[in-house]
This record gives structure tokens, C-alpha cells and sequence, in this order.
């Protein structure tokens, strides 16, 4: 049960993660969906005898027939919370289909629909009847589309009970792992357009920032699992990405407005991104990859503390480039600026005058302290998630300010979500959410893995560690925190399986 290695390699470790998709259903939704996009751009731009609508016609019959021979009689594509699902299956996007299912949405919500469905095998005859009142009702010489006689192809507006039954039934751990998946594809891309030139979409920063922090409070345990994602942890990109979600994770649970959650989660995406642009960071590592790498980073960081102005300044100057000097870029730039301090050395003393470190930087420097620790830098093996919350708490306001740490500490959890415990019954248990009652702020919730008797549990039960006896004494505590490592335990595949 440890996770895979893949460094800079392909995401096939998170959609293994997916909840049992296979390979082929993957591939198969996501050519569906961009196939009926094909289809329905197609009609709109060409007459419906044109052999522009050939292709994607006989692509949709070929793909429905083999969908249903393997995934069910019945072809159902639904829009819920602005994302599509097959069968109750969240949709796995990749680069290729992210743009499409996007115009897709629009077309649906153009037709006031969020379901289409296909009821049998598909004829020609049948998607050109379809196409025929989809064009008509572009073309305003009909009325809805759902006035049509086009089984066996259905489109219909699902009532709010048959979406929220949907809704239910869909694990929405599909939706984090795509999220946070497509974060990953997204921000590898953006650090590989930078350092080979390319002009980076900044637009696709600020979506993927607007995702996690529409992603529904419940799940943020969930996000802060995928952390600890072995196979990517140590990358610039995968760093950008962590940093920004625990960034995004305290700030909600501070109660930030929107507004302050985008320019936070901003900040953090891009408070370590300007060492992509600097030329001496290569010149300085013989290896190419380990210019994308904390561990180089941090190498020339740390071996370059006399020059610190100096690259603090490099730093802000190459995102001035990349985005320009406006309101916009601002905080990122002063956060960028002021995160550029090796490892240890306070924030403070970076102006003159009375100036200290703003909120954002110490929120983000909090953040992206917790992700290096808890990753494997070199010899120095990855500190649990509790022993990376304690260095923080323990810094004693050298680096971090000592109120906010607190805070900080109160808001992820003095045992943070993937902390495996032993509890004083003997039971080994791992911490699956936030202390119900912030005022014992080290009594988690935990779920068995291991029973006294040392029998492993598929199912074990869930303790709340606050709960009291009539005696008002605790029914349980945790007696000492481990390393899952050496159970054989990964915290991604336990939340995720």
C-alpha cells in the first residue's frame, strides 16, 4: 500500500486513485463528450448534409455501441454543479477534453438541459433527427428542444430531486482528485511554458484557484490529503499547487471573504515561481529536472545567503515580466519578494522602518514550510504531518509570526488530517477530520485501522476523541503519534481506496 514514484512521469497514479475507472471507461466518457461537442458545433456551422457531420457521426455511433456492451444499455450524460458525469461517474478530464466539455456546459445551459441521454443503439437516422431540431431551435424557427420527437436520443431539465439523488450517489472524492489532478497537468504545463519561453495562460491559474475554492468546505480534509502525494511531492509545480491549497484551506476556515481567498490563493501559486525564471538557478545545477525541484531550489537558496537582496529582487523582477505591474500582481509580487529567505530566517528586516511581513506571506511561508517538511528533501526523510505542524508551533515567532502559527495550527490540527495515532485503548487509528470542538483542539476525529488485538480492519469504527464519560473524563486519547510509512500504510490510498 505505498504510493507509486513518478516524478516528472504521467498521472497515472492519481487515476488510479479514481474509485476503480478503468483505463478504457476513462478514455471512452472522455471521447463521448468531446465527440457530441464535435457534433453540436458541427450542426450549428453546416448545413446537416454536409460531410463535415459524417465523421463525428460515425464516431458517435461506434463509441455508444461500445460503451454499451461493456457500461450499460443506457447512455446517460448529466450536468451537476457545473460538471459532467456518465452513469454517476464524474467525467476525468484532460487537457484535450477540459476545453470542450467547457463550451459543452454552455451549450447545455443554452438549451436548458443538464441531461442527455441516448436510450439504444444509435443510427444516422437518429442523430440527424436530433441535429435537425438542435439546428432549429438554434435557428429560433422552433421552441425548446425538449418540444422534439428525438428518441431514441432524450434531452431533458432533471428536477432538483432526481439531481440531488445524483448528486448523492456520485463519490465527490471523484471531484477533488479531478480538481487537484488537473491542477497538477495545468501548473507542470504553466512551469514548462515559462522556462522554455512560451507565453503561461494566466487565466488557467485563476480558474484552477476559483476551483479549490468552490470545491465545498466538507472536502477540504480531502484536499489536504492529496498533499502527501508521494509520486509528486518535491516538483516546483506540484509545490505551487500544495502551497496554494493549504493557503486556500486556512483562509476559508479563517472566514476570508472570496475576494481575499483568490488573492491568497494567487499569492501562494506564485510565491516560489519566479525561481523558473532565473538563469543563474540552471547554471548552478548540473541536473535540468532539479531546476523544477524544492530540493534545488533550496540548494541555491541556501548556499546564496549573501546574496539574497540580490535574488529577493531577481525574483520580483521576473514576475514583473511575467504580469506586468498593476493592482493585480501586487500582493503576489510583495509575497514572492518576501517568502525568497533561507530556511529559518524571519521575515522581518526586509524593509526600513518599522515594516513587517504582510498577512499573506506569513499565511503562505506557514504553507509551504508544511509541504516541504512533509516531503523527502534529499537524506532528510519526510516529517510526519504532526511533526511538521509542531515545528511550526515550536518556532516560537523566529520565522513565522507566533500568533498566526497558532491560528494556523488551530485550523489544519495539531494532528492534521493523515496523522496515524495510537490511542491509550492500544487501537491505531489514522485522523480523518478536525476536532468537533475547536476548544480541544488536540482531540480529533480518528477511524480505527488496527484493533487491539493487532487484526486489521477493513471498517473500523470512527471515535470523536472528544467524548466524555459520566465522569466528565475522556473516553479516549491519543498516546503517541506514528509513522504510517512503517505499517505499510499510504494516507492518499486510505482516504482514496
Amino acid at each position: 500500500m505505498t504510493d507509486t514514484g513518478g516524478g516528472f512521469g504521467s498521472l497515472d497514479f492519481l487515476q488510479e486513485l479514481s474509485g476503480g475507472q478503468d483505463e478504457r471507461f476513462i478514455e471512452l466518457t472522455r471521447s463521448l463528450t468531446n465527440t457530441l461537442y464535435v457534433l453540436l458545433r458541427s450542426a450549428g456551422m453546416h448545413d446537416l448534409e454536409n460531410d463535415a457531420l459524417i465523421r463525428p457521426s460515425e464516431t458517435m455511433k461506434a463509441l455508444v455501441s461500445e460503451f454499451m456492451e461493456t457500461y450499460g444499455d443506457q447512455l446517460h450524460i448529466s450536468l451537476i454543479d457545473g460538471n459532467f458525469f456518465i452513469n454517476g461517474r464524474l467525467i476525468r478530464l484532460d487537457f484535450s477534453s477540459y476545453e470542450n466539455t467547457r463550451y459543452l456546459r454552455r451549450i447545455f445551459e443554452f438549451l436548458k438541459i443538464n441531461e442527455f441521454s441516448i436510450l439504444e443503439r444509435l443510427e444516422t437516422e437518429h442523430i440527424k433527427r436530433f441535429l435537425r431540431a438542435f439546428s432549429d431551435v438554434l435557428q429560433g424557427a422552433g421552441g425548446k428542444i425538449t418540444d422534439f420527437a428525438t428518441l431514441p436520443i432524450r434531452v431533458r431539465m432533471r428536477g432538483i430531486s432526481e439531481v440531488d439523488e445524483l448528486r448523492l450517489s456520485a463519490d465527490p472524492r471523484h471531484h477533488v482528485l479531478e480538481v487537484y489532478a488537473t491542477g497538477l497537468l495545468m501548473l507542470r504545463q504553466f512551469v514548462n511554458d515559462l522556462r522554455k519561453g512560451r507565453a503561461p495562460r494566466h487565466a488557467k491559474v485563476k480558474r484552477l484557484c476559483l476551483q479549490l475554492i468552490d470545491l465545498d468546505e466538507r472536502y477540504d480534509n480531502l484536499l489536504v490529503v492529496l498533499i502527501h502525494l508521494e509520486a509528486y511531492k518535491g516538483n516546483l509545480f506540484c509545490h505551487m499547487l500544495n502551497t496554494g491549497v493549504m493557503s486556500i484551506v486556512f483562509g476559508r476556515r479563517m472566514g476570508l471573504s472570496r475576494n481575499k481567498l483568490v488573492d491568497l490563493g494567487m499569492a501562494a501559486f506564485h510565491h516560489d515561481l519566479g525561481w523558473a525564471l532565473l538563469g543563474t538557478l540552471q547554471d548552478q545545477l548540473e541536473d535540468e529536472n532539479a531546476a523544477l525541484s524544492m530540493s534545488g531550489i533550496n540548494y541555491v537558496r541556501n548556499q546564496s545567503a549573501a546574496e539574497m537582496d540580490e535574488i529577493r529582487v531577481q525574483v520580483a523582477r521576473a514576475l514583473v515580466r511575467l504580469g506586468g505591474f498593476n493592482e493585480l500582481v501586487l500582493n503576489r509580487l510583495i509575497v514572492a519578494y518576501e517568502c525568497q529567505i533561507p530556511e529559518n530566517a524571519p521575515p522581518a528586516g526586509l524593509y526600513y522602518g518599522e515594516i513587517d511581513a504582510s498577512f499573506m506571506t506569513h499565511v503562505v511561508r506557514m504553507a509551504s514550510t508544511y509541504d516541504e517538511l512533509t516531503t523527502q528533501r534529499g537524506s532528510l526523510r519526510a516529517l510526519r504531518p504532526d511533526q511538521a505542524m509542531r515545528r511550526i508551533l515550536d518556532d516560537g515567532g523566529n520565522t513565522y509570526e507566533e500568533f498566526l502559527a497558532k491560528i494556523f495550527a488551530n485550523a489544519i490540527g495539531l494532528y492534521p488530517v493523515g496523522t496515524m495515532v495510537e490511542l491509550d485503548s492500544g487501537d491505531l487509528g489514522m485522523v480523518i477530520n478536525l476536532p468537533s470542538d475547536p476548544i480541544h483542539f488536540n482531540r480529533p476525529q480518528v477511524k480505527l485501522i488496527v484493533d487491539q488485538a493487532g487484526r486489521r480492519l477493513e471498517n473500523g469504527a470512527v471515535f470523536d476523541l472528544s467524548e466524555t464519560n459520566r465522569g466528565g473524563g475522556f473516553i479516549r486519547s491519543v498516546e503517541r503519534t506514528l509513522d504510517c510509512r512503517e505499517y505499510g500504510v499510504s494516507i492518499t490510498r486510505f482516504f482514496f481506496d
